[in-house]
């Protein structure tokens, strides 16, 4: 830990103590956080169940812009080489892919967001990806259980975070109000810098867990261009030639 981090974990510490409500406050904090990213780069990465069975760990590359476009390069796990596009209203609301490969390199595939395809290989729809719906799926399960006054939420502490200063708060909630039917507890680090979740743990009721995400190196409201979102753009692969799927 670098002598800089340190000093502001030490700073941190007495603005985020752990009196009653101020883990659940700082949670639902989030929300007012992100209101004023319009948009963010990032490195993504996922590991999930999926039918009962974990899938290896995936890492892309991320350009997010809203309402809803969004860009992502896969440099590690599987689909390495993969690359997808989705801008809400273009091309019928499906998503062009973009696979490596001999064969599947000459096509563009156009799939639903939430084609069987996709949910072979993920826990949600494309349209799952990025920050906001984290935000909305933990903070979603948060009040159905507050709802039920069954909302537990503790300060797990002050962690770094690729190199960031963050806290790390534990969430727990009743039976059937998870992001997940089988998800009864969240561990989520807040990054201290923009009060946006960088990573998220979520468990099942047996301490199993079923899906973690990160977003690292972070970087809000970039200029990102029209370009960024065409797959035209030179940088990307996206052969002219279309298949659906």
């Amino acid at each position: 830990m670098s002598l800089l981090v340190a000093l502001v974990l030490a700073l941190a510490a007495p603005a985020w103590g752990a009196e009653p409500g101020e883990a659940a406050r700082m949670l639902f904090a989030m929300e007012a956080a992100y209101a004023g990213v319009e948009s963010y780069t990032a490195r993504f990465a996922r590991q999930e169940v999926v039918a009962s069975a974990l899938r290896p760990r995936e890492e892309a590359l991320v350009k997010f812009q809203r309402p809803e476009r969004m860009y992502l390069r896969w440099i590690d796990g599987p689909p390495r080489g993969r690359e997808l596009l989705f801008v809400r209203g273009r091309d019928g609301d499906r998503a062009l892919i973009h696979e490596p490969g001999l064969l599947t390199g000459l096509f563009t595939i156009l799939l639903a967001p939430d084609s069987p395809r996709v949910l072979g290989e993920s826990r949600h729809p494309i349209t799952d990806i990025g920050l906001g719906r984290l935000i909305d799926i933990i903070l979603g399960s948060a009040r159905r259980a507050q709802e039920r006054g069954g909302l537990e939420v503790t300060d797990g502490g002050l962690v770094e975070d690729g190199g960031r200063p963050g806290r790390r708060l534990e969430m727990r909630v009743p039976r059937g109000a998870g992001p997940a039917e089988d998800v009864r507890r969240a561990s989520i680090t807040i990054d201290l810098a923009s009060g946006l979740p960088v990573a998220a743990l979520l468990s099942d009721g047996g301490g199993r867990a079923v899906a973690e995400y990160a977003y690292r190196e972070l970087r809000l409201n970039p200029s990102l261009s029209a370009l960024d979102f065409d797959p035209a753009n030179p940088g990307y692969g996206f052969p002219r030639w279309r298949l659906s799927r």
